[in-house]
Order: structure tokens, then C-alpha cells, then sequence
């Protein structure tokens, strides 16, 4: 069972994904995506955050800063090469990172939370004594940031739910409903899981291609179309 996790800040996701790993026993991987760039690559991770999903300001414009010896497609490729190996550890729970619009296995379940911005505000003025305004301006950067990331790197509207096989409103929606309705949907889906024979073996290959030509479909459109090809 691979479960992709994106998510608006203070929408709940990461609370979900810590109650998905406890009831199933599943691993979450979040830092440990970057921990795992930065090793192949021999660099501290703070180097690395800095093209990460919520680096402030342009990337030019930090890298300038930095001086880092990575630019923004080696992290990329580095991702996806990561994202790959995680997927098929299998039993994991991916938190964000584009995991969503990077992998293709049939059997992967792509996990969307939000809620409404007067619910994420609360949220976040009870936990940090925040003023509402100030609140509301941390709440749009982090979205500006986590949706500039995957429309530079995967060429996609990160609010689009047709990405995502279920998106859950956590409004109304009890943290611990939300894990029931994700799991139930994750074990009919994992059962489609590709076999080492079946995966594409230059999938890393089309996800850096596609990233560069942004007027061609994306990996996950393209495994779509095949299957219509088929009937499937």
C-alpha cells in the first residue's frame, strides 16, 4: 500500500498521515525525501530545502543567494529517482514533494486535503496566538509556495482534482473518518500495484522530459491514454 498525501497547511494532513502509518502500519516519508537527495548528492539538506515545495521567493533568486552546487533540475531528478524508490518499498506514506503528479503505479492512491481558509485561520490562530490577518498572509504564502512548486516542476495546477483519486474536506470531516475513508480506498486500489515486470523502466526519463517541454502530457496523462488504448 503506497499512499501519495498532499495537502493545503492546516488542512489536517499531516495529522492524517500520522494516523494512517499508526493503523496500518505504514511508513511516512516526508524529510526523509530530502534527507535522501542531499546523500546522493553529498550536500547538507538545508542546501537542498531551498528548491523544496515551500522555499520562499523565486528559486532563481535564492540559488543566486546560496550558491548552492545543486540547481533545480538535478534536485528534480534526484526527487523523482526518490519518489521511485519509495513507491516501491511499498507501505508508505508520501508527504507531498509532487509525489502525486511524479508516480504512475496503478496501485499508488493519490490523497488531496483541504479546507476552507476561515477553518485553516482558526486553526492556526488557536495553535500560535495569531492575529487573523496575520494568519490569513502566512496561510496564502504557504499555498503560493506548495502550488508555484509543482506548476515549475511538473507543469500542473496543484488544486486540480482530477490529480488526485480522493480529496477530503476536513471542515466537517473528523480526522479519524478521513483516515478510515483513505485506507479503504488505498486497499481496493493497491491491489492493482504494478509488478517489477510491468513498471516502465525509463519512467524517471519521461518525468525529467515531460518537465522540460512543458506543451507535452505529463507521465500520469500518458499511462492514462495507453490504457484507454487498451480498453483498460
Amino acid at each position: 500500500m503506497v499512499i501519495t498525501l498532499s495537502r493545503q497547511a492546516e488542512a489536517g494532513g499531516e495529522e492524517i498521515a500520522e494516523l494512517l502509518c499508526e493503523r496500518a502500519g505504514l511508513v511516512l516519508a516526508d524529510r526523509t525525501v530530502l534527507e535522501r537527495i542531499a546523500q546522493r548528492e553529498g550536500l547538507p539538506v538545508a542546501q537542498l530545502a531551498i528548491f523544496d515545495e515551500t522555499a520562499p521567493g523565486p528559486i532563481r533568486a535564492v540559488f543566486a543567494e546560496w550558491r548552492a552546487p545543486v540547481n533545480q533540475d538535478t534536485y528534480l531528478r534526484q526527487l523523482v529517482q526518490v519518489l521511485l524508490l519509495l513507491e516501491r518499498e511499498d507501505d508508505t506514506v508520501i508527504m507531498g514533494r509532487g509525489a502525486a503528479f511524479a508516480l504512475t503505479d496503478p496501485g499508488t492512491l493519490h490523497v488531496r486535503v483541504i479546507a476552507p481558509m476561515p477553518c485553516r485561520i482558526a486553526r492556526l490562530v488557536q495553535r500560535e496566538g495569531l492575529h487573523r490577518a496575520q494568519a490569513q498572509r502566512l496561510l496564502e504564502a504557504n499555498d503560493e509556495a506548495r502550488a508555484r512548486f509543482i506548476r515549475r516542476s511538473f507543469n500542473a495546477d496543484i488544486a486540480d482534482p482530477s490529480h488526485y483519486d480522493v480529496t477530503l474536506s476536513t471542515a466537517e470531516l473528523s480526522y479519524e473518518d478521513a483516515v478510515e475513508a483513505v485506507l479503504a480506498s488505498a486497499r481496493g486500489k493497491s491491489r492493482r500495484r504494478w509488478t517489477s515486470r510491468e513498471a516502465p523502466r525509463d519512467l524517471v526519463a519521461h518525468v525529467i522530459r515531460f518537465r522540460r517541454q512543458p506543451g507535452l502530457p505529463r507521465v500520469s496523462e500518458t499511462v492514462w491514454r495507453r490504457c484507454e488504448r487498451q480498453g483498460g
